[in-house]
C-alpha cells in the first residue's frame, strides 16, 4: 500500500512520512468488480476511492432511462460524488466500475477531520479539489470546442487501450454520441490510416 499511496500523493504534494502514515491510516484496500457500483444515485455517499487499477465511470440516468456518462476515472484519480459528500446530500450520479477496479477507499469525514489538525493534509485537500476542478473544466472545454472525433482521439490518448477495456456504448455515452456514430468515427479513422 505504501508505494501506491506515496505515488498518488506525490502527484499533488510532497508530504512528510508521519503525515503519509496518518493518511494511510484512514484508507482500506478495496476491489470493485466490473459493472458493480461504488455509489448509486440517491444514496448519501460518505467515502472516496483512490483508483490503483481499472476504470470507474460516473453517469446520470434520465427519466426515460438513457445513461449519460459524465466522467471516466482512471488510475491515480479520486472517484466520489464530491458535491454530495461535501453537502451531505444524495448523489445525483451513479459511480460504476467499468472494469475490475482496485484501490483504496476512505471515509471523507475522517479525512476532513485530519485536515483540521494537519496543515499538510489541508494543502492536499486543496490540491485535489483544484485538480478536480481543472479536470471538470477541461471536460466542459473539450465538449464545447472539439468534434466528437477529436474527443474520441483525446480519450484514446488518455486511456490508450479504451476500446478493448470497456463497451462501445460506454465510450459513446462519454462522448455524448450514439454507438452508431462511434462506429462511423472508428471506420473513418481506420480508413484514413
Amino acid at each position: 500500500m505504501k508505494n501506491d499511496i506515496e505515488k498518488f500523493l506525490y502527484q499533488f504534494i510532497d508530504l512528510p512520512e508521519n503525515i503519509i502514515s496518518l493518511f494511510e491510516g484512514i484508507l482500506t484496500y478495496s476491489e470493485i468488480n466490473a459493472l458493480d457500483f461504488f455509489i448509486k444515485s440517491n444514496e448519501y455517499p460518505t467515502e472516496f476511492f483512490i483508483i490503483k487499477t481499472g476504470l470507474i465511470r460516473s453517469y446520470l440516468e434520465t427519466e426515460d432511462g438513457k445513461e449519460i456518462t459524465r466522467n471516466i476515472f482512471t488510475p491515480g484519480q479520486v472517484a466520489s460524488s464530491l458535491s454530495a459528500v461535501i453537502k451531505n446530500t444524495p448523489s445525483e450520479l451513479n459511480y460504476q466500475a467499468l472494469t475490475k477496479v482496485t484501490g483504496y477507499k476512505a471515509d471523507f469525514l475522517k479525512f476532513k477531520e485530519l485536515t483540521l489538525n494537519h496543515h499538510e493534509l489541508s494543502l492536499l485537500y486543496i490540491k485535489t479539489l483544484e485538480d478536480s476542478y481543472l479536470k471538470a473544466e477541461n471536460v466542459i472545454l473539450d465538449i464545447s470546442t472539439h468534434t466528437s472525433t477529436e474527443r474520441y482521439l483525446l480519450l484514446r490518448k488518455r486511456v490508450p487501450n479504451i476500446d478493448n477495456l470497456i463497451s462501445q456504448r460506454h465510450i459513446a455515452s462519454y462522448l455524448n454520441i450514439t454507438p452508431v456514430q462511434l462506429s462511423r468515427i472508428k471506420k473513418k479513422l481506420l480508413k484514413n490510416t
